[in-house]
């Protein structure tokens, strides 16, 4: 569109997008997030209150990523979830946290006499702990310490208050199921691949809110240059309406002049108010993306939905040209989520077979022991004797078990090594899919930038065309009925030029989609 058609278009009137009332704290808190300045009192602030008062905001294509990013729904639940997830992997690594118990008894007992060689009466009192460590090996440490105090009327007992403490070490080793650290972090290695994958579904779904955003606002600007494109066609009508009754009241012109003039009138007052609908609609799917929020005032958050605002950011005037397609691959296989999420499937569906192939190794587990015994009256000197290791006993031995046809583990092992071919091949198909996706957004983009040169080109011809016809008519050599051809011409024109500029935005947006390097502005140089 030319400087000249472009300000007879804005003088008609300057529509825009309308955000609502609630959007107007979280876009001012997120520039300011942005620039680092100090957090804004919505109370004080001159352009809060600028906004209140005029219920106009001037919201540029940056703007509304960023607010979507703030207020979306889908992203918020995205975050919340790889919020569970980072808390799932960490909390999964308190499998290898110590473990302490502790439990004591106190045990009093009266039997009738049956042989001078028994006691009637036992009061013992009980204290055992243990402390277990698990093992990145997969094995499992325990240090365990007893005490028991014991008082007792037998003849023959050595004394009658006595003191035992037993310390004991042991330690249980697996060496083929369950062995080693590649199994023992399995779980873990499963969380962290979770957590992973919804980081990726988090960018993927970042990514796409972008692009609804982005295509939302292109549309808005389209539907606000269609309209005023609209009312050009009827400024131009009216005047040439204008023209022609002058012209009959001086015996110039015909009444055929004037109905055709007011039947054109009549045709851009129809176009006019669908051009008013359809911004409307774009306005709204806008908001709808953007997912601003009720406040307190729920009847001031409808009203806002019937505000008046303005855009900012104009559809692009120099089309260029996209950059190779395998450029553009290139950058897609490397940023994608899509991929990474895969990629990381791939990964899981290994550690499920390394699970599955442990299951199937027979069970062969090293167990090895030391204890000390300390037996006294004074409970002291019993603690020292057993702390000394003065009466040592130890033990080893092992654990062997090997389920016959073991069909459950042979089994899961074949369904782990189809569930990672079929992640395999979920890549395989993915990788062709991005291929196709880049290059259909490639000869989009250059398709679209020779729409836009072939619109520009048809616009200053029809323009030219009917600058010259109206030339004619002021001399008499054209009738109304051409000159409101060549009207028609140019307003179709005009509005083939806008829609082309706007394909084209779409376009840029979906390829850098595509190449997955389409960012909120904020977001650049992480």
């Amino acid at each position: 569109m030319s400087s000249r058609t472009a300000r007879h278009a804005r003088a008609g009137i300057r529509l825009a997008l309308v955000p609502l009332a609630a959007l107007v704290p979280g876009l001012l808190a997120a520039q300011d997030r942005a620039q680092g300045a100090p957090a804004r009192d919505p109370a004080q602030d001159p352009t809060m209150q600028e906004a209140r008062a005029t219920r106009v905001l001037k919201l540029s294509l940056e703007d509304a990523l960023r607010v979507a990013l703030l207020n979306n729904f889908d992203l918020e639940v995205e975050r919340l979830s790889t919020a569970q997830a980072r808390y799932n992997a960490i909390g999964s690594w308190g499998a290898f946290d110590p473990f302490f118990r502790m439990d004591g008894t106190a045990a009093q007992s009266e039997t009738e006499a049956q042989s001078s060689l028994i006691g009637t009466e036992e009061n013992d009192l009980r204290f055992d702990s243990s402390l277990s460590f698990p093992l990145l090996t997969g094995g499992t440490l325990d240090l365990a310490y007893g005490h028991t105090n014991s008082e007792t009327d037998a003849p023959f007992a050595i004394f009658d208050v006595s003191t035992r403490d037993v310390i004991t070490v042991s330690l249980t080793q697996p060496l083929l199921r369950g062995a080693w650290r590649r199994y023992a972090t399995i779980e873990q290695r499963a969380t962290e691949i979770a957590l992973e994958r919804q980081i990726e579904r988090e960018r993927e779904v970042h990514a796409r809110l972008l692009l609804d955003v982005a295509n939302a606002y292109w549309t808005v600007v389209s539907a606000q240059e269609e309209l005023a494109v609209r009312q050009l066609t009827l400024q131009r009508g009216q005047q040439q309406l204008a023209q022609d009754q002058r012209r009959l009241e001086v015996g110039a012109g015909t009444e055929v002049d004037v109905l055709q003039s007011e039947t054109n009138v009549a045709t851009a007052e129809q176009g006019l108010l669908q051009a008013e609908y359809t911004l409307r609609e774009a306005r709204d799917a806008l908001r709808r993306v953007l997912a601003p929020r009720p406040g307190e005032d729920y009847e001031a958050y409808l009203d806002a939905w019937d505000w008046p605002i303005e855009t900012l950011t104009p559809l692009p005037q120099d089309p260029q040209a996209a950059q190779p397609w395998r450029t553009s691959l290139r950058s897609a296989l490397e940023r994608r989520p899509e991929l990474a999420q895969v990629r990381l499937g791939i990964e899981a569906a290994e550690v499920d077979l390394q699970r599955a192939q442990s299951l199937r190794l027979p069970q062969l587990d090293v167990n090895v022991s030391s204890s000390s015994a300390g037996f006294d009256t004074d409970p002291a000197e019993a603690f020292d004797k057993a702390a000394g290791w003065d009466f040592p006993s130890s033990s080893a031995g092992f654990t062997f078990s090997l389920p016959l046809w073991n069909r459950t583990a042979r089994n899961a092992e074949y369904s782990a090594r189809a569930a990672l071919r079929q992640a395999m091949l979920l890549f395989d198909r993915l990788e062709l899919d991005l291929l196709a996706e880049v290059r259909l957004a490639v000869n989009e983009v250059d398709r679209q930038r020779d729409a836009v040169e072939a619109a520009v080109k048809s616009r200053t011809l029809a323009q030219r065309q009917l600058e010259a016809e109206e030339t004619r008519q002021q001399v008499g050599l054209s009738t109304t009925f051409q000159v409101l051809q060549f009207q028609e011409d140019l307003a179709r024109t005009l509005s083939a030029e806008v829609f082309a500029r706007a394909a084209y935005a779409r376009a840029q947006a979906r390829l850098a989609f595509a190449e997955g390097r389409l960012e909120a502005p904020e977001s650049e140089g992480r």
